[in-house]
């Protein structure tokens, strides 16, 4: 498609997109969309310009391509978020106080852990001791990451319980 047919289409050339201050407008509407504090706007108006640098300055690029990348850049970006705070949940790392631990909550818990299902066991097991990730944990047991999601929330609901019944009111 040549640029001219493009620009009829909406579309309008990388470097025409650099200079625009509409990258802007769309890094702050998808961060604050995804839930992105507001000091990481600065990082994804970042990865959103590096894409479109990537794409080649003669590049016709429309509004929705930039959407989308904005999109994809942002969930990268919570990934990443989400996985250092559970590298910091999972090391040892002396500089974050630790809880002290209550024995009779260990007990109680180790007690639920004891009687899950054995497919519940091993998928505890390998992600809350080994620390595996959900992706380690795929290829480990031969399933797809939407299922091992699925057996860390019957794990989680399992092993932490269920909220009693509210009262009925009448």
């Amino acid at each position: 498609m040549t640029l001219s047919t493009a620009s009829r289409l909406g579309c309008q050339a990388v470097s025409e997109w650099l200079e625009s201050s509409y990258i802007d407008h769309v890094a702050a509407r998808v961060a604050y969309r995804f839930g992105l504090p507001s000091q990481e706007v600065p990082e994804l108006l970042q990865e959103l310009r590096i894409a479109l640098w990537k794409a080649g300055p003669s590049t016709a690029v429309n509004p929705t391509w930039i959407l989308h990348t904005a999109q994809h850049k942002a969930s990268d970006l919570l990934r990443k978020r989400r996985s250092r705070a559970r590298e910091i949940s999972f090391s040892g790392d002396s500089s974050i106080p630790s809880q002290p631990r209550d024995p009779e909550l260990l007990r109680l818990l180790r007690a639920r852990v004891d009687v899950l299902p054995p497919r519940l066991k091993e998928f505890y097991f390998l992600r809350y001791r080994a620390g595996l990730s959900e992706r380690q944990i795929a290829v480990r047991l031969g399933l797809c990451r939407a299922s091992v999601r699925h057996l860390e929330r019957r794990c989680v609901r399992s092993v932490g319980g269920r909220r009693p019944p509210r009262p009925v009111v009448g």
